[in-house]
């Protein structure tokens, strides 16, 4: 049994390192702040090239686990080679299914621009080549020539059929072939008045003619493809003549990538196939626009790897996009409306996730593994992942991938990848630990200089004065629950830096001092505590009816910790015991109302065994009991208010009445020793405020756990108040311990035979229960009695 001293309450801070604020160049320069377990891990996983090895970065919010995260990846990305372009060609075999191709970082945009410029260079040459006078005058050449010749062919059918008897005439049917007598066209007339010798001569003569006319024709049409063949070999002649030179120059610029030596062979290929419709204007725009170059990914701006950080990690702004256009109450779209993901601007580097997010969104998670277990990412609409599409779209090559991907979560995402997901331990090898506090020696005071430091320089805020980053550092250490240690939730720091700044600035003052500290801490507490206001006045009144004064038998001031997520405050609960004749044992009025959990439950049942350890070893547990915290009607959990309840029932049994001016927190085992608690500095503040309203008698105060002690982080007036001597805390061991502080009564040590000294709280206990017992044994004779009797 301790009570607590002032000087145990005071945060023990190694003021040498203060000095550190003289130079601040040494702050500025630190590249991280603490985490140097979590640091290792991450950097050791993220030099690993090899398949699988990719990070999860596990803890708190407010740790710094993002922005480390992000620091280190682009620290290793500044050594690392900057990955190639990527573009998406038009692939003239099967156009929907683009071609990619890989270039040097800046190759891609220059390609891109190369083939604009040679599309406007080919076309501005074919329209000077097929408008000069030599193709002209050749093409001229190549009709006359042809023209000649089927002129003569005609003019031969003509002569043949005329030695034959029959005149050839063309008609817009076709070829017709009229008999002749007597040098005349026969009518139908004559030609019924011939005789049947002649009729015959003159059929036979037709024959031979339509033969010669089909000779004629196919010769003809024959001469017809020679004469396109001609002319189309002159069109490529002269094509290639006046575009032969752009290509050639064009192939020089990447002499050293055959994927698009290849693709500007088959670009030449296919315009020297299309001279026609380049050199029509209402079918240019068509073909022109398959030479256009998608360019997928550019790198031409980065020194060293990509580092991607997705805030939005949805399927296409992830894995990309095949976008569509409207034209003419339709959708369109082709190779050149391919987008890409952060995946792949990330390929080669390094890509940043949240976990909770990957997980959110349909098909990511799926998606992302796939691709990192392939190695290569393939371009299809959400639409498509789901089988709902309805809309024609290109099929891209898929995209090999090689990356680092870094997921940011806590625990209980980690935890549940790691036993539900087998594919997460293979592709997630690394696991990163960012922890919520460190030790408050002089290197974690160092770190939050470093942090004032860097905060200060970043956002230009006034200097803090060293009593001022004091203060910081105290702060922290209240957030950590711990004298000896300090918080590492950066982001809260963050805002008592920027808000002390504002109040130094609002007060026109040009450094930040220890009270500007003090009052945005107070400010920001007074922003989250309209709750914990409206419970003290509730207290206050006596609307919730605690005793802060005075002495009663079965009952104490527990406590309790209310957490809203943003602010955390302690009241106290007044917990009642009653004990009447009976076995039941003792019974919880929250549990048997469902009003409680299982760790309550289990702290009832420890707290019966340490009843029958501590009293019941002569005499049986021969009672009843009843436990209720009062005024209580939310849901109950956890073991804190064991010592309260046990309290509360030893002095039910012993008749002993407990101050009221003592509040107990604190959980016990079956051996009655005092198990240490969480939210103490919540509890003690919370029965300060009650005793306040109340008002303060000097002899009020807080039993805590012995191994709470270093979790005595109090705020300026608890500790003024200790100080003073009007209020007290006391650790205790053992429920002996707080026994004699609440009841101000010896407790009473067990002597050899199992007693105990008389007219100790103990001894009235053991002596309780035997007159319970004897009181039972006598109603179970009277029975038996009546029973007898009845038979008789």
């Amino acid at each position: 049994m301790k009570e607590v001293k002032p000087s145990d309450l005071e945060i023990k801070i190694p003021k040498s390192i203060f000095n550190l604020m003289d130079d601040l160049k040494i702050l500025e320069d630190a590249k991280f702040i603490g985490q140097d377990k979590a640091i290792d891990s991450m950097n050791f996983g993220l030099a690993i090239r090899e398949k699988g090895y990719n990070v999860f970065v596990v803890g708190p919010n407010g740790t710094g686990r993002r922005t480390s995260a992000k620091k280190l990846a682009q620290m290793m990305a500044l050594k690392m080679p900057t990955p190639n372009d990527q573009v998406y060609v038009y692939n003239f075999e099967n156009p929907m299914e683009p071609n990619l191709i890989s270039l040097s970082p800046g190759k891609g945009k220059e390609l891109k621009n190369a083939m604009e410029n040679l599309v406007e260079e080919v076309q501005d040459a074919l329209m000077k080549a097929f408008e000069s006078e030599d193709y002209s005058r050749s093409k001229s050449e190549i009709e006359d020539e042809f023209t000649r010749k089927k002129r003569e062919l005609w003019e031969n059918l003509v002569a043949q059929s005329k030695e034959l008897g029959f005149l050839v005439q063309v008609t817009p049917t076709g070829v017709a072939t009229i008999p002749l007598y007597n040098d005349k066209p026969i009518t139908p007339e004559v030609f019924e008045e011939l005789s049947e010798q002649t009729k015959k001569d003159i059929e036979e003569r037709g024959m031979q003619v339509r033969h010669l006319v089909e000779m004629t024709l196919q010769k003809s049409r024959q001469m017809d493809r020679e004469m396109k063949r001609k002319l189309e070999e002159l069109d490529k002649y002269v094509a290639l003549f006046a575009v032969g030179g752009i290509f050639e120059d064009m192939s020089k610029k990447f002499k050293d990538n055959p994927e698009v030596l290849k693709y500007l062979e088959d670009v030449k290929k296919d315009m020297l196939d299309n001279i026609k419709k380049i050199l029509d204007e209402e079918k240019r725009e068509s073909i022109l626009s398959k030479y256009k170059v998608n360019l997928f990914v550019d790198n031409s701006g980065l020194k060293g790897a990509p580092v991607i950080e997705e805030v939005n990690p949805t399927y296409p702004n992830l894995f990309g996009k095949v976008e569509y256009v409207a034209k003419m109450g339709m959708l369109y779209t082709d190779y050149t409306l391919i987008r890409p993901g952060s995946l792949h601007k990330a390929n080669g580097g390094f890509l940043i996730l949240d976990a909770l997010d990957v997980l959110k969104f349909p098909y990511v998670w799926d998606t992302l593994k796939k691709v990192l277990m392939s190695g290569y990412s393939k371009i299809e609409n959400i639409e498509g992942k789901a089988g709902i599409a309805s809309t024609l779209a290109p099929k891209p090559e898929p995209i090999p991938v090689d990356l680092k991907v870094i997921l940011v979560g806590d625990h209980s995402i980690y935890d549940l990848l790691y036993h539900y997901d087998p594919d997460f331990k293979k592709l997630f090898k690394i696991k990163s630990e960012f922890d919520w506090e460190m030790p408050l020696d002089e290197k974690g005071v160092k770190n939050y200089l470093t942090f004032i430091s860097k905060k200060v320089k970043e956002n230009s805020l006034p200097k803090f004065t060293k009593k001022a980053c004091e203060e910081i550092v105290k702060y922290g250490s209240r957030l950590a629950d711990s004298k000896n240690k300090l918080s590492a939730n950066f982001n809260k720091i963050l805002s008592l830096i920027v808000e002390s700044a504002h109040i130094a600035k609002m007060n026109n003052k040009e450094v930040v001092d220890a009270d500007d500290v003090k009052n945005a801490i107070r400010k920001s507490e007074e922003r989250v505590n309209l709750l914990q206001q409206k419970y003290d006045e509730m207290i206050a009144k006596g609307e919730i009816m605690v005793m802060v004064k005075g002495k009663k038998v079965g009952q104490i001031n527990g406590l309790s910790v209310t957490n809203l997520g943003d602010h955390s405050f302690g009241i106290p609960v007044k917990i009642t015991a009653k004990t009447y004749l009976g076995k039941v044992g003792v019974v919880d009025i929250h549990r048997e109302a469902d009003l409680s959990g299982k760790i309550h439950g289990k702290a009832v049942l420890t707290l019966e065994g340490f009843l029958g350890w501590k009293y019941a070893q002569k005499v049986p547990l021969s009672l009843s009991a009843s436990i209720s915290f009062e005024q209580v009607y939310s849901y109950l959990e956890g073991d804190s208010a064991s010592l309260a309840e046990t309290l509360a029932l030893i002095s039910a049994l012993s008749k002993v009445p407990i101050d009221q001016g003592i509040a107990v927190t604190g959980s016990i085992n079956q051996h009655g020793e005092v198990q240490p608690v969480g939210g103490v500095k919540e509890k003690i503040e919370g029965f300060y405020r009650a005793c306040k309203s109340r008002g303060l008698t000097g002899e009020q105060g807080v039993i805590i756990p012995e191994k709470n002690l270093e979790n005595l982080v109090l705020n300026d007036e608890v500790k003024e108040a200790v100080r003073k001597g009007v209020f007290k805390i006391w650790t205790v061991k053992d429920v002996d311990e707080a026994i004699e502080i609440v009841m101000g009564k010896k407790a009473g040590e067990r002597k050899k035979d199992g007693s105990y000294p008389r007219n100790t709280v103990n001894y009235l206990v053991c002596k309780a229960l035997e007159d319970a017992k004897k009181k039972l044994e006598g109603e179970s004779k009277k029975k038996t009695k009546k029973k007898t009797k009845g038979k008789r």
